[in-house]
């Protein structure tokens, strides 16, 4: 069946509701919405139903609460929780939203200005604070077979889209043009989703881009995500377990099988930021992105506070921001298996507020934009960085830190580095190893300028194999600090 809906300022939410379940009822088809606009309250989608939005059409979100359903989510689970929702589907299968229309959310009504910004704990802090209430633009709980194509979503009041415990998901050419300092304006949240494609979409965004998490009833997991464009306040890509303000009990679960390639982010104060508060994440690859970041943050973040993070890979990156890139275990968590290939970091440094040092354990994971300038690691098993480099740009702050520092690392792998210590105190290495076991530093060369490329301490290091380096330019290839226990025995030489 084809129905069409036709133009009105007037409330439009029971007419467009009637045409839905009568193209349902007569076993699915097509709800077209020609150009205009269309003032709804929640709209409820049935199986085999697409929803066309053509060209010069806008689906206006009521501010009358009385015109939505506010259905309960994650009720299988034991965080459940309820939501005011614009466009509504549950268990349902083959349901479409297309077109070249918008669905525009009136976000401001929903928010109240703040008389003070003040520093928050995102360096792009919100300017407003979300009313009593207010709608997701689009929510799926448990449905299969979704299309999403060619729409622009703008001014949401909270996420654009969230999608909970659906399969074989298709997103292509969406436009999300949120405020860049509204609070909670998401683009895509994805919870426990298996079989997901999104390509070809652009991302404006006061919170995450794209979040994907296994909070729901299952395993997220298989998603590919490419040729993509992003500008956020927060994240571009959020990855996690565990960590949704409705959480009121541990959560345990898995993301898994994430590939992301071939994207491009002009402005966000975090790129790839993947946190296992409980549970496990696994299987992670990111490959060819471009990154700039104007604002307080670091592109690379990866923190396991009790859970697991293991199997991640990164690869062929460039980004100019004030960090590089941090990776944190806890005790009693687990991070192995990193592999960063061929990334140039490119840092003009900002004061931040653990730019130096990260706390053990670090308090908060939204703290991850306050991290250090250089590649900081700690608490991790089996990382490899090859061909990595660090470059310094111009910098007011007057302090000296090395391009890298681990600390309580295991099997570290250092091939084809480069990068020397920022500042000018002469004692700075380029590279700081600390209680690090087992590590291979081969075919890296020392900048002009480095004094040290090496310092070595902690009374748990042991194993330092050195390889074909050239350390030519380097006043030493290695400091030993023998204070606490080490000496020439915990280092071999081959090669040049």
């Amino acid at each position: 069946m084809f129905g069409a809906v036709g133009d009105g300022l007037a409330k439009d939410t029971q007419m467009i509701q009637k045409a839905i379940d009568e193209c349902a009822a007569k076993g699915g088809g097509t709800v077209y919405f020609p150009p205009g606009t269309y003032l709804t309250g929640t709209l409820v989608l049935r199986d085999y139903v697409t929803l066309h939005i053509e060209a010069g059409a806008v689906l206006l979100t009521s501010t009358d609460k009385e015109d939505y359903l506010i259905p309960a989510f994650y009720e299988k689970g034991l965080n459940p929780t309820t939501f005011p929702v614009l466009i509504y589907g549950k268990y349902l299968s083959h349901i479409s939203i297309t077109g070249r229309g918008n669905i525009v959310g009136q976000d401001k009504l929903f928010w109240t200005p703040k008389e003070t910004i003040g520093e928050g704990w995102n360096s792009t802090p919100p300017k407003y604070w979300p009313k009593e209430w207010r709608p997701m633009m689009i929510t799926l709980d448990g449905c299969s077979n979704v299309l999403i194509e060619g729409i622009t979503i703008e001014q949401s009041p909270c996420y654009a889209g969230w999608l909970i415990d659906c399969e074989r998901v298709h997103i292509r050419g969406l436009h999300v043009l949120n405020d860049f300092y509204g609070p909670n304006t998401d683009g895509l949240h994805i919870s426990s989703c298996r079989n997901v494609h999104i390509s070809d979409s652009h991302f404006v965004n006061g919170d995450d881009s794209i979040a994907i998490d296994g909070d729901g009833s299952g395993p997220a997991e298989n998603f590919t995500i490419t040729n993509c464009t992003f500008e956020s306040s927060c994240d571009a890509f959020r990855i996690y377990t565990g960590l949704d303000p409705w959480m009121h009990n541990e959560s345990y679960g898995v993301v898994r099988n994430i590939s992301i390639s071939n994207c491009s982010v002009h402005n966000a104060a975090g790129v790839i930021n993947l946190v296992a508060k409980h549970g496990l994440i696994e299987g992670i690859t990111v490959t060819g992105m471009t990154i700039r970041m104007a604002q307080e943050g670091t592109p690379i973040f990866i923190l396991a506070e009790k859970g697991t993070v293991r199997n991640i890979q990164i690869s062929q990156i460039t980004a100019e921001s004030d960090g590089a890139c941090t990776i944190i275990g806890n005790p009693g968590a687990e991070i192995e298996g990193i592999r960063l290939t061929n990334i140039q970091f490119n840092i003009a440094a900002k004061k931040k507020i653990f730019g130096l040092e990260v706390p053990d354990p670090l308090e908060h994971y939204a703290e991850y934009h306050f991290v250090p300038y250089f590649i900081f690691l700690r608490h991790v098993r089996e990382v490899s960085l090859q061909h990595v480099s660090v470059k310094w740009l111009k910098s007011e702050l007057p302090e000296s830190w090395p391009a890298l520092k681990a600390i309580d690392v295991d099997y570290l792998q250092l091939e084809g580095f480069s990068g020397k210590q920022k500042g000018e105190e002469p004692a700075m290495p380029a590279v700081w190893l600390e209680d690090v076991k087992e590590a291979h530093v081969i075919g890296c060369r020392a900048l002009r300028g480095t004094d040290s490329f090496l310092y070595v301490t902690g009374s748990q290091t042991e194993s330092i194999l050195l390889s074909n380096n050239d350390f030519r330019h380097a006043g030493s290839a290695y400091t030993l600090d023998s204070k606490t226990g080490v000496t020439g025995k915990v280092i071999q030489m081959s090669g040049k």
